[in-house]
């Protein structure tokens, strides 16, 4: 019965979880959650591991979302790690919910929508040699790739349920329409900071603090192993180069041992390197996704073990210009941050505009008859102060990103009705959406407060 709902051609196309997709690919900061280095997935969630594979497919449909937006996310790994991370948590307690709620997706529903998705499809029927090219551009086995799906649409199952019976009230659009189209009349002062320099002290300060921001040539941490073959012989040297290769890619503590020794650890950057041009080479090939490369050379072997990417910052005199608007920048919040205190604390007893815009050396500019959503965009008013503005004889601060603006306004004037009503229509849809997406995202963290999560502590490192 639900397996129709929310087929997008980009779901087709791609395969995005759309569970996410009001999520979205914004940066976030990694979430904090109980560290454990026993666990064999990326994470586990209430005692359920959730696969590695399921991360790194993860993450690959995040990097090939931002790529398709023109988004170079080379220096973005980390970002889209954490996205990545929380993606898959928070899909692994959306889908547990819906095993509690007896609404998980049947096998016979995945193989359905499989053979539906367009992607996957040779004049207008299921091919089978498309999907298995996806799988491998993928890298994911069918059985692994249809349990995803199975999840997606458990997922879908869940959300289409607590959508039933939700609506937008006629208060909620009403109150959104007149903070927008409401007209006001009054006057208003901005107050800027004075302009801020650096001294040459601050700006190696925060050079010093930020360098690791500042990236210059890139390189790759790497540690090299060395298996002596002579000394061991070939038979305990293979098995030795095996066990080595198995403990570094489970991420098992290794130790040196008699003819095994650690020969190489730092950092190698292209343009300056002194090892061996062979080894050189096969670091050269030593990606996130493929960290450790096993070679034979003059009677050894060894393991090249990628850790990660690295760069050396660049020298100061090139990114001055950008140190210098940063610390300006801050300094400028600060100040806009002191003079808001201020103006409020005056505003305690002086209600005569004219008088703030004197001690401040301010311009009184007049307000006529401006809607509140256009004068907030002039002035860079958060949306979400805007029914500060509804009150007539009222004096209101607001911090914005070029200084303080102080409004005061005598008239308010509800919207033209045909107006009101075209935004309406326009509005209605979008603010139910928003709406619906906001209740989602509080049951995720309802789910999240409640679970016990652990999440691999190799992840993070």
């Amino acid at each position: 019965m639900f397996i129709n709902i929310g087929k997008s051609r980009w779901m087709k196309l791609i395969l995005f979880i759309t569970t996410f997709a009001f999520v979205g690919t914004a940066f976030v900061a990694l979430i904090v959650y109980k560290l454990s280095g026993n666990i064999q997935g990326i994470a586990q969630v209430n005692g359920k591991d959730i696969p590695m594979a399921e991360f790194y497919y993860q993450m690959g449909l995040i990097t090939r979302q931002m790529q398709s937006e023109g988004i170079d996310t080379a220096p973005l790994k980390q970002q889209i790690k954490a996205q990545a991370l929380r993606n898959v948590i928070q899909q692994e307690l959306l889908y547990q919910e819906a095993e509690r709620e007896g609404i998980v997706a049947t096998r016979e529903e995945v193989k359905e929508y499989l053979l539906d998705i367009d992607a996957f499809k040779e004049k207008g029927h299921f091919s089978k040699d498309k999907y298995l090219a996806f799988l491998s551009q993928v890298n994911l086995t069918p059985a692994f790739f249809e349990e995803i799906l199975r999840k997606e649409l458990s997922i879908r199952h869940l959300l289409t349920i607590h959508r039933a019976g939700f609506y937008l009230t006629e208060d909620e659009l009403g109150t959104y329409i007149n903070k927008q189209l409401a007209r006001i009349t009054g006057e208003y002062i901005l107050i800027k900071p004075s302009p801020y320099t650096p001294t040459e002290k601050e700006i190696q300060d925060y050079y010093q603090k930020h360098r690791k921001e500042f990236s210059g040539e890139k390189g790759k941490l790497i540690h090299i192993y060395q298996i002596d073959i002579k000394k061991l012989g070939q038979e305990k040297a293979e098995k030795e180069a095996q066990k080595l290769y198995r403990n570094l890619k489970e991420n098992i503590p290794v130790s040196e041992t008699e003819g095994v020794k650690r020969i190489f650890e730092g950092t190698v950057f292209e343009k300056n390197s002194r090892l061996d041009k062979k080894l050189l080479k096969e670091t050269k090939k030593l990606t996130e996704d493929k960290k450790i490369a096993l070679i034979s050379e003059d009677g050894y072997y060894y393991i090249i073990h990628y850790i990660k990417e690295v760069s050396q910052p660049l020298p100061l005199e090139k990114v001055k210009e950008k140190i210098i608007s940063s610390i300006k920048s801050e300094k400028e919040k600060q100040s806009i941050q002191k003079i808001h205190k201020e103006v409020n604390n005056i505003l305690q007893t002086e209600k005569n505009l004219k008088n703030i815009a004197i001690n401040y050396r301010s311009k009184i500019n007049k307000i006529n008859r401006e809607t509140i959503q256009m004068l907030a965009s002039q002035l860079g008013i958060s949306m979400d102060k805007l029914s500060k503005l509804l009150k007539s004889g009222k004096i209101n601060t607001f911090v914005t990103s070029s200084g303080v603006v102080v409004i005061k306004v005598s008239k308010v004037e509800p919207p033209d009705k045909n107006r009101k009503e075209e935004m309406a229509k326009l509005l209605m849809p979008i603010l139910t959406q928003s709406k619906y997406q906001t209740l989602v995202q509080m049951l995720i963290d309802k789910l999240q407060e409640e679970a016990d999560i652990k999440v691999n502590r190799r992840v993070i490192q």
